[in-house]
This record gives structure tokens, C-alpha cells and sequence, in this order.
């Protein structure tokens, strides 16, 4: 065997035995739930001086971990050193630019595919070989739910004088360098005005429609809400309303700026001293007020939310009465024709669609007034509960056919609801949209705190869309003639159903008798109970007698019923009567959550009113079950109430910041962290999850 032969041989041994020692120096990645985790290098040997390595972590699809800012929940992804070999040191992580993930209203900076979080490791010169690196990786992972993990990373490299790239990494640190961002060479420079940050940048390199804005600061700006830009050639202003957490100016404000999308994205820190930035207009091309591709997408969600929060309205106990009202209706008109059928059900959405922009016509020039108002306002109002009562009560006793209405000046009140033709359509649903007043039902929280944060025409467009999810089972019914038959045939058991249907009202009429003495106090109560057997006594004498003198002492009773309800006892919101908070649970204030949360205690936070039924559902069910009450007291959990049962300025501003128009509201706080929204339906494992920070 000659000497070439030798030689290529033992090269191709080395060669061999070098790839087999690589092979066995990277350690395979980590898996942990719902995440994969691993140390990675961008040679394969380190050298003296600076070496670019990463934590590589791959969440699962649908799930995703956290930038420096993690933005309304979350936490940064974390390497600690405990140990590094003689000679080694290890840099900062550099982030790469995040992308946002929304989940109801919160707003998170993370990475959502499979990232690098590249950082420098220093080699000294003469360091041994090979280098045993060994640190510890914490991250939290989330979706719709989050957990923390974290892992032990290990990676072995020899040091060498000369260091070869390692393909399998390159084309993934080539992309993730790209994403860095650079340092900018343009000026910059911010202003905070009232509720407002603004932001301006010149000489930018090149404009974009695309422009995000990333603070370094977890508690500057509000993250959920809409960003403004304002291009004027290669200058930009960007506008966002403060965090509800900002407490004073900075004297400078770092983040990064990130002009383009996709691949072609470029990133840039900066760092903006105080100046005068011009105020940027609202943007008309967008309906939501602002522009970007991001407030067009939050326009769209928040109809399909406010859509779908109408439809499930129709089942909650605060509505479900009253529709028992046009249900005897649809009974009795469906042997008619296709067109009268279409003629009631626009007739019933025009009733729905009307009230609600009224709704919000009042809601929106209260606003504009200076108002602090929210969704279900109304029942804050012991006058207005009041009437709600009467009406319930005389809708009833007609439906029980103790009280007959007849076509005179009586069938334009009481009786409008139930009357057979089109008017009655439309009245029942007016009457359906006071009564859902006092209920939010899931997704349409959401939708209505977008509403009332946007211009005139976006929040009456929601407001639409919430009324045509209320109306759409009766629309439907009314346009698919074929659905009647599954509806039973009319007969004389109508009567007796129409009876039954009756009870319903009542007990609506029982619970607004508790929040009217909520809101006042038990002598207000009993005096609107006198009231209301007065108001009865009156509907049955006009409605039995034929005699004039009945007539004109019932009207007199009617009239004396009402009066009641502006007695000072019953008019007037009692101050001293606020019911007091469960055992174990204390009144809310801004101040005492910033103190909780600087102290690093778990708070939860439970925005509620007495009128709120999903609210007191909650209560029974979740939060004072036998698991949550465990679950407060092993993570010593802090317990605060925001009671909204009468108007309270400090609550409608906490719920405005979280953009929110009404409750149920549920805040979590785990050991001082930014506060999470929790959903509005509750459940005993979903609270324990919560405050135990899973």
C-alpha cells in the first residue's frame, strides 16, 4: 500500500471521527410542555475572542414565549450561567424584533415559530479545550393558557485557532442577524401630553406603510390600544395612549422601530430625548379611526365579536323572558304568509337596532362630554330600575290575564310589547335590549370596550353588529319560512303557555327588586313595593272596569305608582348602604392594587355589580368554591372587589384602561406582575390556574 493511499485514508479517518465527535458534543434539544429547547453555535469551534451562540426555542404551533417586554402579561425568556469554564464569558441575549399575539384584550410581544435568541460568549486566549457550557433556560410558554418551564441546556465545543461555520445553524443565524436591530442613525425624539406618548422620527432611511413601535418599558404605553402614524415624506409620528401604569416622564425613551413586514423588515433601537412632536390625526381610511393593517383586523374582530355577543345574549336570564314574549307571537302568525313572516322579524331587528344606537348616541355623547359611563349604566339608577320593575310586573299580570290592556291610550304602554302586528314586533325588541342591559355575555366585553374607544361611526358600527346578533334567530326565522315547523301548531294551549310565560317575569321583576335595594336600601324597597301593588291595583281597574270613575281612579293609582319611584327614599342612590365585601376580600382602589403589586403579591381583582347576573353566577360557582378559596389561600392571594353596582369613577376609569364599557371584569396579578384579563365565564380549575400562575 503506497503512501497516498496512507494519507488519504488517515485524512479520510479524521475526517470521520471529527464529524462523529461533533455529533456527539451537540446535545439533543430539550422538550418540555409545549416548547423545545436547545444551545446551538453558529461554528463549530469556538476561538479567542467573540462567538455568536443562541438559545434556540421552538414553541409548539398556537403557542409562543416572550420578547424582552413581554407587553400586557407575560415574562421574558431567561439564560442564567451558574457556571461558565476559566476564560469564558457570556453576553446579554439580543432579541430579535417580536411579532404581537392578541388574545381577548391583551396584547404580548413574543415569537410564535421557531426562534434563536442569539448572544456573545467570550473566549480568552489559551482557554482549555474543549469548553463544557452548561446553563439554565426559563421561559414561559402560552396561548390561552400559560406555563413556565425551564430546562438545563448544555453544548461541548473545542476551541481552535480557526473556527468553521456549522451549516445546519448558518441559514438560521443569517435570518435571525437580520432581524436584529441595528443601531439608528436618524433623530428621534418624544412628548407625553396628558393620556398621550407621542413619538417622531426624521430622516428616516426610506418610508413604509408598515411602522411598529416596541418600548423597552413594560409601563409606557398601552399596548392593546391602537397605534396612529402620520407619514410626511421620510418623517413619522406615532401616537398611543399611556399604560394605566405610567407614573411619570422619562428622561429618555429606548425601544426599537421596525419599518417594513415580513423578510423585508428592518429593525432599529434608537433612543428618543424629550421634544415637540405635533398631535397625528386620526386617520379616515380605516373605520376603526387609526391606520395600519393592525387596526383594521382589531375593527373586524371586534364586530365579529360584538356579532356573536349579540347572539348569546339570547340566552341570558336578563333577556330569555322577554323573548318568551315574541316566541307566543311567532306561534300565532305562522300560518300566515312567507311575507308577513319577513315583515315581523325586520320589524322585531328594527326595534333591536334602534335601541342600541340610541343606546349608544347617549353613551357616545356622554362620553363626549366628559362622562364616565359605561354598558349597563342604567341600572345604576334606582329611578330607572324602578321603572324596569313596573314594566316587568305589568307584562306579566297581562300575560297571567289578571290585567287586559285594551286598544286605547294603555295599548301604546304596557301593552306594545304584546300587541300581535308589526308595532309589537318592534316594541318587544326595544324591550329586549333594556332588559340586556345589565348583561355581558362573552366576546361582547371585548367588542364594546373597542367600541367606546373608537370614533363615532366605528362604535356605532359595532353597536350594529351586537343588535343584528340579538335579532338574528328571530331574522332568521322570519327569511327560512321552513324553520316555523319545527315550531309547534297554535291552539288552545297557547293560552296556558302564554300564563306560564308569565312567571318569568316575575322573577326579572324579584332580582330588580334586590338591586333597587342594593342601590338605595331596604325602606327604598319597601316603599317601590308599595308602589307596585298601587301600580297593580290601577292596571286591573282600567283594564276590568268599563266605568269612567274606574277608569280616572285607576289612571290616578298609575300616575300615584309612579310618583313613588321620585321619592327622595327611592330616588336617591345611598352612599351608606355599599354592601360590603365577602370574607376574606377587600375594596378595591388603584392605590391598594399598585401597592399589592409593589409589595410582589398575587392579586385578584373581581369588577362586579349586583346587577350583573354573570357576575353572581361567577361568584357561586367559581370564585367561592371550595377549590379557588385553596387556591387563594396556599398562593396567598390578595382579594379585591371593584363593586359598580352604583357609579363609581375610579372603577369605570379601571375598566376603561382595560377597555371594557361594563362587567364582569377579573384581573390576575401573580406576585406583582402586569395584571391578565381572565375570561368572562369562570370556572373553579380556570381561577386556581390563574392565581397560581399557570
Amino acid at each position: 500500500m503506497n503512501k497516498t493511499l496512507l494519507c488519504r485514508i488517515g485524512l479520510l479517518s479524521g475526517l470521520l471521527l471529527s464529524e462523529l465527535a461533533w455529533s456527539f458534543a451537540a446535545a439533543a434539544p430539550v422538550a418540555a410542555d409545549h416548547v423545545e429547547v436547545e444551545l446551538v453555535a453558529q461554528n463549530r469551534a469556538l476561538v479567542a475572542g467573540d462567538n455568536r451562540l443562541a438559545l434556540r426555542i421552538k414553541p409548539e404551533k398556537g403557542w409562543h414565549v416572550y420578547w424582552r417586554n413581554p407587553g400586557d402579561s407575560g415574562l421574558p425568556t431567561k439564560l442564567v450561567w451558574p457556571s461558565l469554564p476559566d476564560g469564558l464569558s457570556a453576553g446579554e441575549i439580543q432579541w430579535p424584533f417580536p411579532e404581537e399575539h392578541t388574545l381577548g384584550d391583551l396584547t404580548n410581544y413574543g415569537y410564535g415559530e421557531d426562534t434563536l435568541l442569539p448572544f456573545s460568549l467570550s473566549v480568552a486566549a489559551g482557554s482549555p479545550s474543549p469548553a463544557a457550557l452548561k446553563a439554565r433556560a426559563e421561559w414561559l410558554v402560552c396561548a390561552d393558557v400559560c406555563i413556565p418551564g425551564k430546562a438545563e441546556v448544555t453544548l461541548d465545543l473545542p476551541v481552535t485557532e480557526q473556527a468553521q461555520a456549522d451549516p445546519q445553524w448558518q441559514a438560521a443565524f443569517d435570518r435571525t442577524i437580520a432581524h436584529l436591530p441595528k443601531p439608528a442613525e436618524f433623530q428621534s425624539r418624544f412628548q407625553i401630553d396628558a393620556e398621550e406618548f407621542r413619538l417622531a422620527f426624521d430622516a428616516l432611511p426610506g418610508s413604509s406603510e408598515q411602522a411598529r413601535f416596541y418600548p423597552y418599558a413594560t409601563d409606557l404605553v398601552a399596548h392593546t390600544a391602537q397605534v396612529r402614524n402620520a407619514w410626511s415624506g421620510r418623517s413619522l409620528s406615532l401616537a398611543r395612549p399611556l399604560s394605566s401604569y405610567f407614573v411619570q416622564a422619562p428622561e429618555s425613551v429606548q425601544g426599537i422601530l421596525v419599518l417594513g413586514d415580513g423578510e423585508s423588515a428592518s429593525a432599529y433601537e434608537f433612543t428618543a430625548g424629550p421634544g415637540t412632536v405635533a398631535p397625528v390625526a386620526a386617520s379616515a381610511e380605516t373605520p376603526a379611526g387609526t391606520s395600519g393593517s393592525a387596526s383594521a383586523r382589531g375593527f373586524w374582530f371586534a364586530l365579529g365579536f360584538a356579532f356573536i355577543g349579540g347572539l348569546i345574549l339570547n340566552l341570558m336570564p336578563c333577556v330569555f323572558p322577554v323573548l318568551s314574549l315574541k316566541a307566543l307571537s311567532v306561534m300565532k302568525v305562522q300560518g300566515e304568509a312567507a311575507a308577513e313572516h319577513r315583515r315581523h322579524a325586520l320589524s322585531y331587528t328594527a326595534g333591536v337596532v334602534a335601541s342600541f344606537l340610541l343606546v349608544a348616541g347617549v353613551l357616545i355623547g356622554l362620553r363626549a362630554g366628559g362622562a364616565a359611563l359605561g354598558w349597563g349604566f342604567q341600572l345604576q339608577s334606582p329611578l330607572f330600575v324602578g321603572l324596569l320593575v313596573y314594566v316587568m310586573v305589568a307584562l306579566g299580570l297581562s300575560l297571567s290575564g289578571l290585567v287586559q290592556f285594551g286598544t286605547r291610550w294603555m295599548g301604546a304602554g304596557q301593552n306594545l310589547a304584546t300587541k300581535p302586528g308589526l308595532s309589537g314586533s318592534f316594541f318587544t325588541g326595544v324591550l329586549a335590549v333594556v332588559v340586556a342591559s345589565p348583561c355581558t355575555a362573552p366576546f361582547m366585553g371585548s367588542a364594546l370596550g373597542f367600541a367606546l374607544t373608537q370614533p363615532a361611526i366605528a362604535s356605532l358600527t359595532v353597536f350594529v353588529a351586537l343588535a343584528l346578533g340579538l335579532a338574528f334567530p328571530f331574522l332568521l326565522l322570519g327569511f327560512v319560512p321552513a324553520l316555523a315547523a319545527w315550531l309547534p301548531r297554535p291552539g288552545a294551549w297557547m293560552e296556558t303557555l302564554k300564563q306560564l310565560l308569565a312567571f318569568p317575569l316575575y322573577l326579572t321583576a324579584v332580582w330588580l327588586l334586590w338591586v333597587l335595594g342594593g342601590l338605595t336600601d331596604r325602606s327604598g324597597m319597601a316603599l317601590a313595593l308599595v308602589g307596585l301593588v298601587t301600580l297593580a291595583f290601577g292596571l286591573w281597574l282600567i283594564g276590568q272596569s268599563q266605568k269612567r270613575l274606574a277608569h280616572l281612579v285607576g289612571l290616578i293609582a298609575v300616575i300615584g305608582a309612579v310618583a313613588v319611584l321620585f321619592h327622595p327614599m327611592v330616588r336617591t342612590p345611598s352612599a351608606s348602604t355599599k354592601s360590603e365585601p365577602a370574607v376574606g376580600w377587600e375594596p378595591y382602589s388603584d392605590a391598594r392594587l399598585a401597592e399589592l403589586r409593589a409589595q410582589g403579591k398575587t392579586v385578584f381583582v373581581d369588577f362586579t355589580a349586583d346587577w350583573c347576573l354573570t357576575c353572581k353566577v361567577n361568584e357561586r360557582i367559581a370564585l367561592h368554591s371550595a377549590k379557588a378559596v385553596e387556591a387563594f389561600e396556599k398562593n396567598e392571594v390578595v382579594a379585591l372587589v371593584a363593586d359598580w353596582t352604583r357609579a363609581d369613577p375610579e372603577i369605570t376609569a379601571a375598566l376603561a384602561r382595560y377597555e371594557r364599557s361594563g362587567v364582569p371584569l377579573y384581573l390576575v396579578s401573580v406576585k406583582g406582575a402586569e395584571p391578565r384579563v381572565l375570561p368572562q365565564v369562570l370556572t373553579p380549575d380556570l381561577v386556581a390556574d390563574a392565581v397560581s400562575g399557570r
